[in-house]
């Protein structure tokens, strides 16, 4: 409300543009797509700037600053200091520069020594990073250079200990400290305390059979995934964690379907070592079983129950 009220004392304080001035569609473009009160410079000349109204049929309205003062867009104001001390000349080697308004515009110099204003191809962006027109994408880059004020943060899907933060309308990758991951919703780095960070960047060029589970997990959106060596085994991803499952015996992890299921064919062979060690302890198992009772104290066992079982 402190806001909206000075910006009212600040249109009070300048002129209206007149009726007649031409209608600018890029400017009622932006405004419709933008929220009501939002100042736009007028890049042609810098003593006057738009207001968008939030009207969808009316989408904005034009404003002269008073004699002597031009529109500053960072500040949002009209500031001292007339256009023609505004230098309008630039240097041939001067690179590109984003127009503040509008992401997919820039401005650069000509041989001539002035600033020639274009536009990005469609689907495009200028990013101020790399002073060119890029294809619009979801990456932190151009969230930065278009989308995200100064000191915004970004989490880095590749990576849980480390996010981009916007500056100037960069995206600097930023490194959590020891034992702490990124947090997306507070924005910041927490303590890992329970190893909800799993570092699968940190472990190339050969990969645990835990981070490729993982990977199988978020490629194909399930959250189960088959065991690399063991076809009776499989993996349960929970919480960017990874859990080693056994199917009951008898069973094998179909990997199309994703369950246990019967190996009526014997699709699935057990390891060699797991067989050699599951035999060994069936032998002992059997060894160590204890002798059966001679057949006379079978039968006088028996004998106290049925008169069918004699003594000899």
């Amino acid at each position: 409300m402190e806001n909206r009220s000075m910006l009212i004392l600040l249109l009070l304080a300048v002129s209206v543009a007149s009726g007649s001035a031409s209608h600018d569609p890029r400017i009622a473009a932006l405004c419709r797509l933008s929220t009501a009160w939002r100042l736009l410079p007028d890049e042609r000349h810098c003593g006057r700037f738009y207001v968008c109204t939030g009207d969808a049929e009316d989408a904005y309205q034009e404003f002269s600053c008073p004699l002597h003062y031009r529109f500053s867009a960072e500040q949002g104001i009209c500031v001292p200091g007339a256009c023609s001390e505004v230098t309008s000349s630039c240097n041939a080697s001067t690179s590109a520069e984003r127009i503040p308004s509008d992401c997919t515009r820039y401005r650069r110099c000509t041989p001539a020594g002035a600033y020639s204003v274009a536009r990005c191809v469609s689907g495009s962006y200028f990013d101020t990073g790399r002073r060119a027109c890029l294809p619009v994408a979801v990456t932190a880059a151009h969230q930065c250079s278009c989308l995200l004020p100064d000191h915004a943060t970004v989490a880095n899907p590749s990576d849980c200990e480390t996010y981009y933060r916007c500056e100037s309308g960069e995206a600097v990758l930023v490194q959590c400290p020891a034992g702490q991951y990124f947090e997306s919703s507070v924005g910041s780095c927490l303590p890992d305390t329970t190893g909800i960070c799993f570092e699968r960047p940190t472990f190339p060029p050969f990969l645990t059979d835990h981070a490729l589970a993982l990977d199988e997990c978020i490629s194909t959106g399930s959250r189960l995934a088959p065991h690399s060596r063991d076809c009776g085994r499989y993996y349960v991803c929970a919480d960017k964690r990874v859990l080693e499952m056994r199917c009951p015996r008898g069973q094998y992890f179909d990997a199309v379907h994703h369950y246990c299921a019967l190996d009526l064919a014997s699709e699935c062979q057990r390891p060699e070592s797991e067989a050699k060690t599951l035999e060994g302890t069936e032998t002992a198992a059997i060894a160590k079983k204890p002798p059966p009772p001679p057949e006379r104290e079978v039968a006088a066992s028996y004998d106290k129950f049925s008169s069918k079982f004699v003594s000899f």
